[in-house]
């Protein structure tokens, strides 16, 4: 860093901080996650490791104290310690709790979830150490080692982890950054958030879809081939779609190449651009999770409908796209019934004006005759696996792998997790047919934003989702000719956040629609429930227009229609309950 340094220091060993308060600030939160992690890699950070932890805190604090405050008057010095001291030991039982949570997240079937959370302290590690200088690193490293003798013993997985974040560090992390092709950013503006106000419409267009399923054989087995029907028309309308999309993207380097074209489904790369001056208004949606009452809302208080049918009257008017960005199965309770069938329902009536991605929920592996879901845990194939035969999932599994995995739309990138990992890149990428690989396809369902410029190969590769760093990111979109990208997969409190937001060649926004505080949609232990969902409309011109284009995120009334006079989900109980 190129701060001038202020020390502090922990029985002889020095920490280097920013004189810019709020930088000072960030990096103690750093260094304190950083301690609880160490805390956590021999699997069990007990009592004695936490009060060490905190009295480094106490004494990193006293030493920038005395040297920021060389002139104070004790008492004025004392009272500063105290209170900053406080501070900072909340928001060491914050970043504890942040830990613990960790374990409640998606792995994928077959991966140990501790060491899913190990990798991704490591992660979050390695970024640490990228905030401070050589100097400071080693300072760091310092720090650890007195740490690894805390609770009287080195624990042999404490020793790999510091031996590894220390190989990672001298990892050459060159990245082969596509020059710019001098095509101007088009100027997207982002707007504050807002609410939505309370809603009391509705539309028959859903009444038919809200019912559960039913315990009863002879029921559930009429409502299940009522929704196996359904998926056989969804995948012939993408059948339809891929037939005359085939072979489009094959020898085009980048989006710019693609434009003018007329929208078109190659593979599994939805491409739409639209025509110079052509207006558009886009409504994405993020993770949904079961959910039911958030797509209802998002879908009548956008006024969708209205809108495909006034664009239907007069193509003059703003061409609207509902943008679903994947992840509708899990967590909530209107999964598969809910949120599924009336995202198939919706593509099947409006194929031309809805966008149905894949998320890393929609994905189903059978072994040896029986079927599990990708993810663990994987409620929605839970709880039904008990009253239908394989065959049934075997539809859904079908269903899962036709979806569509990208949207290219003008310079606007969405997918569900991110961009793949730099060595199948290196090894696969030959023009835009590449999106289509089946191993980049699935990587780009797993993957998450890092705030480390680079994450090293090693590191990416020791498990299903992984992380990638703002260079790697505006390498990937420099490569694709995309300037933004759209995702969901990343449970984010305020729902909607700029991942990056400082590179106008390479922006990344995350955007989380499920949750509610008191959204019954949602089981009542459910982590999702501290998530304010967020939907997020797009609106502009083909060409960027004179205004440019605008994101405009906006909350759900997600509360209305959990109400059962607009949702029959309330009106009578589920028959089968919930099994995780």
């Amino acid at each position: 860093m190129k701060d001038t340094p202020l020390s502090s220091g922990y029985r002889g060993y020095v920490i280097t901080f920013s004189t810019d308060p709020q930088r000072a600030e960030h990096q103690m939160h750093a260094v304190i996650f950083y301690l609880v992690t160490f805390g956590y890699i021999d699997g069990d950070f007990d009592a004695q490791e936490k009060s060490f932890v905190k009295e480094i805190i106490h004494q990193l604090i006293q030493h920038r104290a005395t040297d920021a405050m060389p002139d104070a008057a004790k008492e004025v010095r004392d009272d500063v310690i105290k209170k900053y001291t406080h501070h900072f030991h909340e928001v060491f039982e914050g970043i504890d709790q942040n830990v613990k949570d960790l374990f409640t997240e998606s792995v994928s079937e077959g991966e140990d979830p501790k060491a899913f959370v190990h990798l991704k302290l490591k992660v979050r590690c390695f970024e640490i150490f990228k905030m401070f200088d050589h100097a400071g690193q080693e300072q760091l490293m310092a720090l650890i080692d007195h740490l690894l003798l805390a609770d009287g013993v080195a624990h042999p997985a404490e020793v790999q982890f510091r031996g590894e974040l220390a190989h990672l560090l001298e990892e050459d992390l060159g990245i082969d950054v596509v020059e710019d092709d001098g095509d101007t950013a088009r100027s997207v503006v982002v707007d504050s958030p807002r609410d939505s106000l309370p809603s009391t419409i509705d539309h028959p267009f859903f009444k038919p879809f809200e019912f559960h399923f039913s315990a009863d054989p002879e029921t559930i087995t009429r409502q299940v081939g009522a929704d196996l029907a359904l998926i056989d028309r969804a995948l012939a309308v993408l059948a339809e779609q891929r037939k005359k999309g085939a072979g489009r993207l094959t020898g085009k380097k980048n989006v710019a190449e693609l434009a003018g074209t007329e929208p078109f489904l190659d593979g599994h790369t939805y491409v739409r651009m639209p025509k110079p001056g052509e207006k558009f208004e886009l409504i994405v949606l993020g993770d949904l999770h079961g959910c039911y009452s958030i797509l209802k809302a998002t879908v009548l208080q956008s006024k969708f409908f209205e809108k495909v049918d006034a664009y239907r009257k007069d193509p003059t008017k703003p061409y609207p796209l509902l943008v679903l960005l994947g992840d509708y199965i899990d967590r909530g309770l209107f999964s598969i019934n809910g949120v599924l069938r009336t995202a198939m329902q919706l593509f099947v009536t409006a194929p031309d004006h809805v966008i149905m991605l894949r998320g890393n929920h929609e994905y189903y592996v059978e072994v040896n005759g029986t079927m599990y879901g990708g993810v663990k845990p994987a409620e929605a194939i839970n709880t039904l696996k008990p009253l239908l035969p394989i065959d049934v999932f075997r539809h859904y599994k079908n269903l899962f792998e036709e979806m569509p995995n990208t949207f290219l739309f003008d310079r606007f990138f969405f997918v569900h997790g991110g961009i793949p990992r730099d060595r199948i890149v290196k090894e696969r990428w030959k023009d835009l047919s590449s999106l289509n690989d089946p191993d980049i396809r699935f990587q780009m369902m797993w993957s998450d934003p890092s705030t480390a410029d680079v994450i090293p190969a090693d590191l990416q590769d020791q498990a299903a989702r992984f992380a990638f760093g703002r260079m790697q990111f505006r390498a990937f979109m420099q490569r694709v000719g995309s300037h933004t990208m759209v995702r969901g997969h990343e449970k984010v409190l305020t729902g909607f956040v700029p991942s990056y937001d400082d590179d106008e060649h390479a922006r990344l926004f995350t955007l989380f629609s499920a949750g509610g505080a008191n959204n019954a949609d949602l089981p009542a232990e459910s982590t999702y429930r501290e998530v304010s969902p967020m939907a997020l409309t797009i609106s502009g011109e083909g060409g960027g227009g004179s205004g440019g284009v605008h994101m405009s995120p906006w909350a759900p009334d997600w509360a209305s229609y959990n109400d059962p006079e607009r949702n029959a989900f309330f009106k009578v109980a589920p028959e089968i309950p919930q099994r995780k």
